[in-house]
């Protein structure tokens, strides 16, 4: 009696066919398990270099010594370290314990307050978030009004820049206190906030202040004061920035499970458009927002960092 043949799959799995596909699926993953690979340590590489910031931080904010454990001044180091005594009320409590909430968004704005600002906050209002604003120094009724608004609605304000001119401001550690003090006072004089957080105008390191960002960064640090850079950028100070790169720019550039330091400017048109679209999104990929203060983990740039993205003007925005 001749046999039935076989159906369905036992007929599948005897056949020229099976073994073909077998082959392809062998050679797919003969090919793709190193990109695989690669994505994998590239993650985990970025998470290490991310904690190893966040640890040279904390250990830095640490060991700088507070006003009142510093050793007399003397000789030739006394000369050059003179800024210390400048500006005595300018220093805040050391913050050292730093915590870094999971899948958290902190929306930021620099360049503040503008002609943006009011509908910005509107918007913030609507969706019940709380953002962060690194101001500089405008002093018209307007500004001022909306600055106190900024804290009344329950947002953190702090000093970005007073004069936004970035070869005065960097000209020396003197010269970005000066700038520094005036801003702050602002913010006080306005609303009664006293600062303990800033922005560096164009991020921690910059083509700037590369020959003496070590020596500012350990100043306000010594201060008592942190400062945040970002690790996603809206990008919206590019010349063909608009809605729709601004808000690829950010969906593209959160981590989905970890701290996210958004950075946007109070002065574009085109990142009000997309601010909602942004804030719908995020809601919508479950993630959480909150506005930053002294005691969350801070993303800080790191020269070799700044020779990789010495060309992207991400962070420069609005030298006026």
């Amino acid at each position: 009696m001749r046999k039935k043949p076989k159906a369905g799959r036992e007929a599948y799995l005897g056949s020229v066919c099976f073994f073909r596909h077998l082959i392809y699926l062998c050679l797919f993953l003969i090919v793709a398990a190193p990109y695989f690979c690669i994505g994998a340590l590239y993650r985990q590489n970025r998470e290490l270099h991310s904690q190893i910031r966040d640890l040279t931080l904390k250990t830095l904010v640490a060991n700088f010594p507070h006003k009142s454990s510093l050793p007399p001044k003397s000789g030739k180091i006394a000369s050059n370290l003179n800024y210390q005594d400048r500006y005595p009320d300018l220093y805040c409590s050391h913050q050292t314990a730093f915590v870094k909430k999971k899948k958290t968004v902190y929306l930021t704005f620099d360049d503040g307050p503008s002609m943006f600002t009011e509908k910005i906050l509107n918007i913030l209002a609507k969706h019940k978030l709380k953002a962060t604003f690194f101001v500089v120094g405008r002093k018209d009724p307007k500004s001022l009004e909306l600055l106190k608004r900024i804290v009344d609605d329950g947002h953190t304000l702090a000093p970005h820049t007073y004069t936004h001119i970035y070869s005065s401001i960097y000209a020396s550690v003197d010269s970005f206190l000066d700038d520094f003090n005036k801003i702050h006072s602002l913010i006080y004089e306005t609303t009664g906030v006293k600062a303990t957080i800033f922005r560096f105008p164009g991020g921690t390191v910059n083509a700037h202040n590369r020959k003496i960002y070590r020596e500012l960064s350990a100043e306000m640090l010594r201060r008592g004061y942190i400062f945040f850079d970002w690790d996603v950028s809206a990008a919206d100070c590019a010349k063909n920035a608009t809605e729709t790169s601004i808000l690829n720019n950010i969906i593209n550039g959160v981590h989905k499970n970890g701290r996210n330091i958004v950075l946007m400017h109070d002065t574009s048109e085109e990142t009000l458009k997309a601010l909602e679209r942004v804030i719908v999104y995020l809601k919508n990929k479950k993630f959480a927002f909150d506005r930053l203060t002294n005691d969350i983990a801070p993303v800080t740039f790191h020269y070799n960092y700044f020779k990789r993205r010495r060309s992207i003007k991400d962070g420069i925005c609005g030298q006026f």
